[in-house]
């Protein structure tokens, strides 16, 4: 049965609901399993389960890396690990000194913007923001458009900080440090990196899989031949292909379409599949 929602994001990196919120629309929803994975943080997933065990939902602790090349999915993480929150704290660096910097250069260009306003109305992400707060602030806290502020946003320059962000490779790594099993989120978004070469190099990392199905809909490169792709690659390095909403709350989904709550769910059974990999590296490990 197709009620395994692996992809959301919370007010604790760039969603736009609360852990407790998603878990009652995804009862609405008929969901079973939900997966939490806010960007770099796992600070939202005790809410999540306590709200699910009230509701009869089952919450998979799980994070989503912002790395270098892409994004990805740690699921089974050990969320209570107070060393991961540092790792986690530290993978935010690269991308919340973007934002910064950002910020900095829409201010010069008359925007109506400050960084202690922004992180003001962002309390619960802290030092954790990115891009998609960026959207979220100027699309729905002051009406610009989605498609005006991305193009602005692209337009930018600004200088990149010292400090590098991690790879696939050590997001991968990261994960597994965690008893995390690690998924490529979203490959489409940069295709050129999803060759065979990397993918073997990640597998040999640690890669257990791919995500098919996002929300996007044959949007942002999705094609039917790069999906077909997403297939024999797993298919060749018996990898577990998973898929989500990415749902980000309701104003996403008013300004592009998609990335609705339930909408693309995965079988349980992969659900399944990715517990008994855990159960499996955990045995293996002990």
């Amino acid at each position: 049965m197709k009620n395994a929602d692996l992809h959301t994001h919370s007010i604790y990196s760039d969603g736009e609901l609360t852990p407790k919120e998603i878990v009652k629309r995804a009862k609405r929803k008929g969901i079973k399993y939900l997966a939490l994975t806010d960007h770099n943080s796992v600070e939202g997933i005790e809410e999540a389960i306590k709200e699910g065990e009230k509701l009869g939902i089952i919450i998979i602790p799980s994070v989503e890396l912002m790395v270098k090349e892409n994004e990805v999915l740690g699921y089974f993480i050990d969320y209570k690990n107070i060393n991961l929150k540092k790792d986690l704290k530290r993978a935010s660096y690269y991308e919340n000194e973007k934002t910064k910097r950002r910020i900095n250069e829409l201010k010069k260009k008359g925007f109506d913007i400050s960084y202690e306003k922004f992180v003001n109305y962002f309390s619960y992400s802290k030092d954790n923001h990115n891009k998609g707060h960026l959207i979220y602030y100027f699309s729905k806290i002051q009406g610009h458009s989605r498609k005006d502020i991305l193009n602005i946003l692209d337009g930018l320059k600004i200088k990149k900080p010292i400090k590098k962000n991690l790879s696939v490779t050590k997001g991968i790594e990261l994960i597994k440090k965690y008893s995390g099993i690690p998924v490529l989120a979203h490959p489409w978004i940069n295709k050129k990196k999803f060759t065979e070469k990397n993918v073997k190099k990640w597998v040999k990392a640690g890669l257990r899989g791919i995500e098919i199905e996002n929300g996007e809909e044959f949007n942002f490169g999705r094609t039917k031949e790069f999906v077909k792709k997403i297939k024999n690659m797993a298919k060749k390095y018996n990898l577990i292909i998973t898929s989500g909403s990415d749902y980000h709350g309701e104003t996403m989904i008013k300004f592009t379409g998609t990335h609705k709550l339930g909408n693309y769910n995965c079988d349980e059974k992969i659900v399944k599949q990715l517990e008994e990999l855990k159960i499996y590296n955990d045995k293996k490990n002990n």
